[in-house]
């Protein structure tokens, strides 16, 4: 497993699991009202359709609820996927620190786990890289070549 992650280009990585952490947190906030259709009372002048088939605001709401679900169980089977694969103590700690509506400050964490403040660290961190790993959202460094001067054109 160390050697998967010895080249892991660090920043581009933890930008990719923030991104992941963002969505799940997102999916789990957000309620089926933002989906419903708004009915209103005014008076609107609505460009003529020729189509045989109009889409009403009912219509549309009902497809975006259902895409919305598709992507919501999509999303959730691959994230439990990879979380899964994690150890007990890294999924604890990854889901106080990055999956809860109001994550706690590490320090209670650490406590809470009965774990040193250094041990707490080392296993976070290896855990979000395996996390990404198992996601398969982990960047690795691009191995830099070293130009020599006669590589080097005017």
């Amino acid at each position: 497993m160390k050697e998967l992650l010895n080249n892991v280009d660090r920043e581009a990585t933890q930008k990719n699991l923030e991104n992941v952490f963002r969505q799940y947190r997102t999916y789990l906030l957000t309620t089926d009202e933002d989906l419903m259709p708004k009915l209103t009372t005014r008076f609107t002048l609505e460009m003529p359709n020729f189509s045989e088939y109009k889409e009403s605001k009912t219509e549309i709401a009902v497809i975006k609820k259902i895409t919305f679900e598709e992507n919501y169980e999509k999303f959730m089977k691959w994230f439990n996927r990879g979380f899964n694969r994690l150890n007990k103590i890294e999924r604890q700690i990854i889901t106080k620190t990055n999956l809860v509506e109001e994550p706690k400050h590490n320090y209670e964490i650490y406590r809470e786990l009965h774990l040193t403040e250094r041990t707490f660290y080392r296993i976070k961190s290896n855990a979000l890289y395996k996390l990404a790993l198992f996601l398969g959202i982990i960047v690795y460094e691009e191995k830099k070549k070293a130009v020599k001067p006669e590589e080097v054109k005017p």
